[in-house]
């Protein structure tokens, strides 16, 4: 705990946020703050340690028992936030009103102190609050970094079909509801039935609109700027920030870089929902998964999904269809784009299934490439041709496409015996133990578990967060062969030479959907020969 992060996300020079300081004393305080930033959303913290645990949650929290809500962990705050009010001007983080909606004392309800519980990833405390009442628990979602699901237990505070109410009306709309009603029949364009859309021309605040090949083509952009993309303005901010400190890569660079391979990189994510990890103030700064948009420009397409993960609930996800969009989502940090395994329009069958190769410390890529071939190879004994593309990490990754007709738990099953077979061929550097402590030093785990609805793994030509901006590169199989590419080999600044040189070699990726009919019995057949000799 500490406010090191919090500190160095603000100018408190130009915010009338406090600075504060890590409190001696807990007094096991909360607050709820009603956030009229570019997206609506209540902020929820808890006094912990001499701080307030803080998390963002879109909706607001509900005293309604059958709403979980999601609730996306942030920076710790001051102590001092539990009575800030006020206007954080443009610009700077967190810009926007923010008003307090509801604050008082909580209590601990389990076993252990409330950092203990927040430790382990469930934390159940009462609210003693102006309007939040009762047992109230956040449990930490699985395998879905810094998203925790808040929801109020049944006691006598609990009241079904509850609504929250604003404390300033938007749009006209006073209070948000619990089970809201979709709009249905959306156009392309279109968005959620409770995602507020705005126009980004208008919100650009009517400055200069500079085509966008012109605006990119400076050697060092920078400050705001508004482009044109097609017949859509995007608002570009903060150009000249930072972004990989070490390289000195910017803000601008990265947006550059997905105008430039657009053309490459758009056909893997339209018509797919979005997963986005944003790094407001670069890669070496705090950073959050963003699953569920309040808020988007009228040319980003969003689809509300229910989604089951501790509970069900519906999330607002962004779809990857335009230029517009890719570089509206670079522009709120978003650095990677990580796309579904299938598409809006049939999102229970996906169009490839996805093995990545993710090697422990000291592992050399000549193993990673070794375990790859076996990779290729175990596929190909199938009848499945398969892809490879570096992780833009330290792995590879292997992709094999198929017709969209085949479930996910088809597709599961699939993978996990083909992964099983690759461990047991590669057992001395291979394996699908998905505990790290238990793989053993050296070792390359053999991730199947990726292929499941909601699941995703980075797309060809994203960036990567990683030292260097190195991208995710498609890869041809005699590079493998020849275990002479490193990961490190392909980043933002030379990634568009390969494409005009070589074009896109993840192409048959998207045409060549594979027919499955007696690739799942010859899986089980191998999957049950490699179990008797074993044996």
């Amino acid at each position: 705990m500490g406010l090191g992060t919090y500190r160095k996300m603000r100018d408190f020079r130009r915010t009338p946020e406090p600075k504060g300081a890590v409190s001696k004393a807990s007094r096991r305080r909360f607050v709820v703050q009603e956030h009229h930033a570019s997206k609506l959303h209540f902020d929820f913290r808890l006094e912990v340690g001499g701080v307030l645990k803080s998390w963002s949650v879109p909706r607001g929290p509900s005293l309604d028992p059958s709403e979980k809500r999601l609730a996306v962990e942030t920076e710790d705050h001051p102590v001092e936030y539990l009575k800030f009010e006020g206007l954080i001007p443009e610009g700077e983080y967190g810009a926007g009103e923010h008003m307090r909606w509801d604050g008082g004392t909580y209590v601990a309800l389990g076993e252990g102190s409330a950092a203990e519980q927040l430790e382990a990833g469930r934390l159940d405390f009462e609210l003693k609050g102006e309007k939040l009442r009762g047992a109230f628990t956040l449990v930490r979602m699985k395998r879905r970094a810094g998203e925790w699901l808040l929801f109020k237990r049944s006691d006598e505070f609990a009241e079904a079909d509850w609504e929250l109410r604003l404390r300033k009306p938007v749009d006209g709309v006073e209070t948000i509801k619990g089970k809201s009603k979709k709009a249905k029949g959306r156009s392309e364009g279109g968005g959620a039935g409770r995602v507020r859309q705005f126009d980004a021309a208008k919100k650009a605040g009517g400055g200069k609109v500079v085509p966008v090949a012109r605006a990119l083509k400076a050697k060092a952009p920078e400050g705001d700027l508004n482009v044109r993309v097609g017949r859509e303005v995007v608002p570009l901010t903060h150009l000249e920030r930072v972004y990989w400190p070490e390289e000195g890569y910017t803000k601008g660079d990265l947006i550059r870089y997905y105008y430039e391979v657009a053309d490459y990189i758009l056909p893997y994510l339209k018509d797919r929902p979005l997963i986005m990890k944003r790094y407001p103030t670069g890669v070496g700064g705090p950073s959050f998964h963003q699953h569920d948009v309040n808020e988007a420009p009228s040319f980003a397409r969003t689809v509300p999904l229910e989604v089951e993960d501790g509970g069900a609930h519906e999330v607002d996800y962004v779809v990857g269809d335009n230029l517009a969009t890719l570089l509206y989502m670079a522009n709120l940090g978003a650095v990677e784009r990580h796309p579904w395994h299938s598409r809006v329009a049939d999102l229970g069958h996906p169009d490839w299934f996805v093995f990545d190769l993710d090697p422990a410390e000291g592992v050399t890529f000549e193993t990673i490439c070794d375990v790859a071939l076996t990779t290729r190879d175990v596929l190909a004994r199938l009848g499945l041709d398969s892809y490879p593309k570096t992780s833009g990490s330290r792995g590879i990754h292997v992709y094999v496409p198929v017709e969209p007709v085949y479930d996910y738990e088809q597709i599961a099953e699939l993978a996990e015996q083909v992964a099983t077979a690759v461990a047991r061929e590669q057992a001395r550097v291979a394996t699908v133990e998905r505990s790290k402590r238990r793989r053993g030093a050296g070792m390359i785990y053999v991730d199947h578990m990726q292929n499941a609805r909601g699941k995703s793994v980075v797309a060809p030509y994203s960036v990567r967060p990683k030292p260097g901006a190195t991208v995710s590169a498609p890869l041809e199989w005699r590079e493998v062969e020849r275990r002479k590419v490193r990961t490190s080999d392909f980043h933002i600044r030379n990634m568009l030479r390969r494409l005009e040189r070589k074009g896109d070699l993840f192409a048959p990726v998207l045409r060549k959907g594979q027919q499955l009919e007696g690739v799942f019995e010859q899986a089980r057949e191998l999957s049950a020969r490699r179990k008797k000799r074993a044996t």
